[in-house]
């Protein structure tokens, strides 16, 4: 009996051994499972953000934090890297490397940083004469608004920025603000300076009274013909000793003197010995290789007053004349002349108007009338009247709008002090307005030029403004 009973106790606890180890195998075989969050991300080069991971079927939730495109630290942020593109974050179980999970990032290149807000002053510093004005611009960057309120110190300044100087001398400002950032403005030095006192006047290079017309405005009733030299895109030219302006030598007398001859175009009469400057004959240069030259030259003799003017003279790379024959040589002198005799088309001399160096050097040290010529395509056979009496004009173009002897003048009411252009142009413009421009001769250049004795070009900005203001008198 006692053997009997014992095999069912037996039989239960194996079955219920049996049992129990059937229960553990199950939660031993529960699988391990990642996820990362977010699942999905973007950023910029440079940018971080926080990865999370969270494991199930596991009591152990550390991880093990790999990643592309960037760098990850161990608790999981992410650093985007300098390159463009698709990436991944990637968590993996620390119990069960198996198991993983990974999170897109897509890395971007995030561009130029957006410009900070700026605003610059134009010109930033500037010295202007009292009472003149001056121009301002502002550029507003960064902002909606590119607008501006100006403010000044040591004059006014109106809304677009034009300045004018006040009367005392001294340090100025200009202020320009950003309306749309009252914390955002710049400013410009200013030097007020005083008005320069006029030059004391010129003295008379033709002494005589005949040679008056060369210190007056024009006299009689001017036509303003303004319209027609826009209309005909008439340009205007200041001729240096370069190409076809007229050149002066000086001489004391003391270097012995040639003699000249002129038939070489036409049987002209003259022999004239002229004393010789001390540094050679240098007329102008023309173009093309001196296949164009009127081979203009003024010599005065400073002791005399006596001057010689040539036209057709021409010389070797020395100053030597290749020829004492020359197309024409004429003198007269300073102190008895009325502007004639010379070898123009009119017979003024070339040194009646010559634009001399340092005439142009301050606007009012222009002090006679100037000698221009004009296209021959608009030259009249008629003469003029407001310089010396003429008998002769290379005019032929009937209706023509020039007539040699007349004098042209730029608008005596028009504010030459507000206009825009250089020193020597308002020099020319200033000029014209008080003794106008005698008409000597013709061009075949669609221009009105002025002779001058001067060997480069001045800066001529403004030069065009010339033919919209100008009058001619006969």
């Amino acid at each position: 009996m006692r053997i009997r009973l014992a095999v069912p106790c037996l039989l239960f606890a194996t079955l219920t051994a049996c049992s129990g180890n059937a229960a553990k195998n199950q939660a031993a075989d529960a699988p391990i499972t990642v996820a990362v969050s977010p699942a999905s991300a973007s950023l910029a080069f440079g940018a971080s953000l926080q990865f999370r991971a969270t494991v199930t079927g596991t009591s152990n939730a550390a991880v093990t934090w790999k990643a592309t495109g960037g760098s990850i630290t161990a608790g999981g942020i992410f650093t985007a890297g300098s390159q463009a593109g698709d990436f991944q974050v990637t968590a993996a179980s620390a119990v069960a490397p198996q198991s993983s999970a990974s999170a897109k990032v897509t890395v971007t290149d995030p561009g130029p940083p957006p410009a900070r807000p700026a605003i610059a002053i134009s010109p930033a510093s500037v010295s202007v004469q009292a009472g003149a004005t001056q121009q301002f611009t502002a550029a507003v960057s960064g902002l909606s608004s590119t607008a501006v309120h100006w403010q000044a110190a040591g004059g006014t300044i109106d809304a677009g920025g034009l300045f004018t100087a006040g009367a005392q001398t001294g340090a100025a400002t200009v202020t320009a603000t950003a309306q749309a950032d009252a914390s955002l403005s710049a400013t410009a030095q200013v030097t007020i300076t005083a008005v320069p006192s006029a030059p004391a006047p010129a003295p008379r290079l033709f002494t005589s009274s005949g040679a008056n017309w060369l210190y007056s405005p024009p006299s009689g009733q001017g036509l303003d013909i303004s319209s027609i030299l826009v209309a005909d895109n008439l340009g205007f030219s200041l001729n240096t000793v370069q190409g076809f302006g007229y050149p002066v030598e000086y001489t004391d007398g003391s270097y012995g003197c040639t003699t000249f001859t002129d038939t070489l175009y036409y049987n002209y009469t003259d022999k004239i010995c002229v004393p010789n400057p001390p540094n050679g004959y240098w007329p102008t240069l023309g173009c093309c290789n001196g296949t164009s030259n009127d081979g203009h030259l003024i010599v005065i003799d400073t002791k005399t007053l006596d001057y010689y003017d040539f036209w057709k003279l021409f010389t070797d790379g020395s100053g030597n004349p290749t020829s004492t024959n020359v197309g024409k040589i004429v003198s007269g002198n300073l102190a008895t002349s009325d502007g004639t005799p010379g070898t123009t088309a009119a017979l003024v001399t070339g040194l009646a108007g010559d634009v001399m160096p340092g005439e142009l050097d301050c606007e009012d040290c222009l002090q006679h009338a100037l000698n221009v010529i004009v296209p021959g395509s608009m030259n009249s056979p008629l003469l003029g009247r407001q310089g010396p009496p003429n008998t002769w004009t290379d005019g032929s173009v009937q209706g023509g709008i020039f007539r040699e002897g007349a004098k042209i003048r730029f608008d005596p009411s028009v504010n030459v002090d507000s206009l825009p252009a250089s020193t020597a142009v308002k020099a020319i413009m200033k000029a014209l307005q008080q003794y106008g421009g005698l008409i000597t001769d013709q061009t075949g250049a669609n221009a009105i030029c002025i002779y001058s004795d001067l060997k480069q070009q001045p800066d001529m900005t403004g030069q065009d403004l010339i033919k919209q203001h100008l009058l001619i008198y006969y």
